[in-house]
């Protein structure tokens, strides 16, 4: 069976759908309706409202009516999808993972990731020529236009890129003003966003978001943004750059290995404890830092040596001193060194916070589970 590639960019209003297409070698974005160039797929009233009602089914139902755009037949044990959204929280983790399990998606063919990283992604798969330097975005939403720069610090191995918030320009409404007025607003508010954006920065590529951007009212701006720069207009770039990502998983494309993406949220922490291990005190690794920290997670079984406390290191990449991190076993009963067998399980609930849980599993027939619990967590802020 063949695998699916999907990039799917979930927005409150409108969604959107790309896969990889093995003809072109690059994510080609579906069209709603046939031979016509319509991307935005119109997503429910509160489906991705912040307190909304809407759960997991109706979300599933969603993403199965965007899969069914692109092949009302597709087999979703093959499905690899990257989902994308402005920022990834909870809810949105669970009910989107769940939303796939529904649907039959397996959990290790399924990802998410920001606006900000499906940004990386798309523009580090296009000519060098466009990046070499900073490249930057503007999008503008509803009132206001706001503004990112994708910047590369070749000093490190892999050089390291990161996507920094700029400023944002209200914008207002038209209501009350001619034409005339509104457009030169516009066009001058942008103008000054852009100045203020490259002031310290030598910019190769700009990409615009939005269909507002209008070179009706954009004059002096888009005249100023297209000296000695490549520009570029659209609405698919999120989806196509959440596509990049779910191929470069699967190792297809561009090689990438000489970057590593900054995102905010990655965890910057490698998480780890001493074991014996065939009779040597070994560092061992629970976590490794250069993932999100919504796929920092860990589950596994060890053997407590003696006493009553685990304790688990912290190491930044950034270099120092580690961290340390004891955790009391309080109760946990009197038994011989390694008779004690115990459940560990590691998650990260933000990029600097990561929740460790405990459950004694005793030991076999010898000395049965105390079904004792215990559970803290680490800051490494």
């Amino acid at each position: 069976m063949r695998r699916t590639i999907i990039g799917l960019d979930l927005e409150k209003e409108h969604s959107q759908i790309s896969y990889y297409s093995e003809r072109t070698g690059e994510p080609e974005s579906v069209s709603i309706a046939e031979n016509q160039d319509k991307y935005l797929i119109p997503t429910p009233d509160g489906l991705l409202a912040e307190n909304g009602k809407k759960q997991t089914d109706e979300l599933a139902d969603f993403i199965k009516k965007c899969l069914r755009y692109l092949n009302p037949a597709m087999e979703m044990s093959e499905v690899y999808m990257m989902v994308t959204m402005r920022e990834i929280r909870q809810p949105w983790i669970f009910r989107i993972r769940s939303a796939a399990e529904k649907l039959g998606i397996p959990g290790e063919n399924l990802f998410l990731q920001s606006y900000r990283e499906s940004f990386f992604y798309y523009v580090l798969n296009q000519k060098k020529e466009l990046w070499y330097r900073a490249s930057a975005l503007f999008e503008y939403n509803q009132s206001h236009i706001s503004s990112w720069l994708m910047k590369t610090d070749s000093r490190t191995k892999p050089a390291l890129v990161r996507v920094l918030p700029g400023e944002k320009v209200e914008l207002g409404y038209p209501s009350g003003r001619s034409s005339e007025e509104w457009d030169t607003r516009r066009d001058q508010k942008f103008l000054e966003l852009i100045q203020n954006t490259f002031r310290e920065e030598v910019v190769s590529s700009t990409f615009l978001i939005g269909d507002s951007f209008d070179k009706t009212w954009a004059v002096e701006s888009l005249q100023y943004l297209c000296r000695k720069r490549h520009v570029f207009q659209g609405r698919n770039l999120y989806t196509k750059g959440a596509c990049y990502a779910m191929c470069r998983r699967l190792h297809i494309g561009k090689d990438l290995d000489n970057y590593l993406y900054a995102s905010e949220d990655m965890v910057e922490y490698n998480i780890g404890m001493q074991m014996d291990i065939r009779g040597q005190n070994t560092d061992y690794m629970l976590i490794s830092a250069g993932i999100n920290w919504y796929e920092a997670q860990c589950s596994c079984e060890i053997l407590l040596k003696e006493g009553k406390e685990l304790v688990l290191y912290a190491r930044s990449l950034r270099g120092g001193d580690a961290s340390s991190f004891s955790i009391k076993l309080d109760g946990l009963p009197d038994r011989p060194p390694k008779t004690t067998r115990l459940r560990l399980q590691l998650e990260f609930e933000s990029a600097t916070t990561c929740r460790v849980r405990i459950k004694d599993l005793g030991f076999g027939e010898f000395f049965p589970s105390s079904g004792l619990t215990w559970e803290s967590v680490l800051n490494m802020e």
